[in-house]
């Protein structure tokens, strides 16, 4: 019976260890440069192209919210703009590495992680709100059901990443055009 405790009481530390380990792994791809491998790049456009999708699909019931997620695929595609300008690209050992604009990819991380835990402590709030035996009125309830700024930010996210490796690949045909010099080889 102790044992059944102690794992329910490390599971919530487990989720947090795993999460904070993913969000090491993203910064740290984020910052750095990153070997291209196109079939990664489609395979995540088509990824971010799903969710993108469902969470419209999911927002059908609230059309309103449908705003928000333009706005958010804009910024996301501006910001896209300005993170293409600024990708740096690397030839080493006849394989082409890129890197993205640091600031930008910690940015988007931070305000999506700021999202989601704002949206955990909204979900506490009302958790033990419900759990003290005060009722949340419906009008609390029915705002929290759709949240325009949340879907406005996966859109951020989701027009961002589209965006960037659409011209990730596109450039790939560009740079493979390029003949090789010495000054591209950089011994890592």
């Amino acid at each position: 019976m102790e044992l059944i405790c102690a794992m329910h009481s490390a599971t919530p530390i487990i989720f947090v260890l795993l999460v904070a380990f993913a969000l090491y792994r993203r910064v740290r791809r984020t910052v750095g440069f990153q070997k291209f491998v196109r079939s990664r790049l489609v395979t995540r456009m088509v990824l971010f192209g799903v969710v993108g999708v469902l969470i419209l699909a999911a927002a059908v019931v609230y059309p309103t919210v449908y705003v928000y997620d333009a706005i958010g695929a804009l910024i996301g595609a501006g910001i896209a703009y300005y993170a293409i300008r600024t990708t740096a690209f690397e030839r080493r050992s006849g394989e082409w590495y890129y890197r993205p604009h640091p600031w930008i990819g910690v940015i988007l991380i931070v305000l999506f992680v700021g999202r989601l835990a704002f949206q955990v402590y909204q979900d506490s709030a009302l958790i033990s709100s419900a759990a003290s035996g005060q009722a949340a009125n419906q009008a609390q309830l029915s705002a929290y059901a759709h949240e325009p700024i949340t879907a406005g930010i996966f859109f951020i996210l989701i027009a961002y990443y589209i965006v960037y490796f659409a011209f990730l690949i596109r450039k790939e045909k560009h740079l493979e055009v390029q003949p090789a010099t010495e000054a591209d080889e950089r011994p890592y």
